[in-house]
């Protein structure tokens, strides 16, 4: 369920900033460490790559640190997470989700 992944993503600090810096097009991890403190960056992009929101323009591990250099985007599932951000009833649905655990 789409929701379930997109809740788990709103429970990650920073991670909804970054989907919707995202959401206007690729970007450095230089211009995303303006959009979010340096200390969520790291996980918040772990969170939305396990989830399958974003890609890198880089092959590789998710546990180093990237070079400032490397491209973020959005995938499908990045999209469609940034288009459910924007209905009310997924947000009812999450909060549900989140108060009930």
């Amino acid at each position: 369920m789409a929701e379930a992944g997109l809740t788990r993503v709103i429970r990650c600090p920073g991670a909804v900033e970054l989907l919707d810096e995202l959401a206007s097009g690729a970007r450095t991890v230089a211009a995303l460490r303006r959009a979010v403190p340096r200390r969520v960056l790291a996980p918040a992009l772990r969170a939305l790559a396990a989830e399958g929101a974003i890609r890198r323009s880089v092959v590789g591990t998710w546990d180093g640190r990237p070079g400032d250099e490397v491209m973020f985007s959005l995938t499908a599932v990045g999209h469609r997470f940034v288009a459910g951000l924007s209905e009310l009833d997924v947000w009812v649905e999450v909060y549900e989700r989140y108060l009930n655990g």
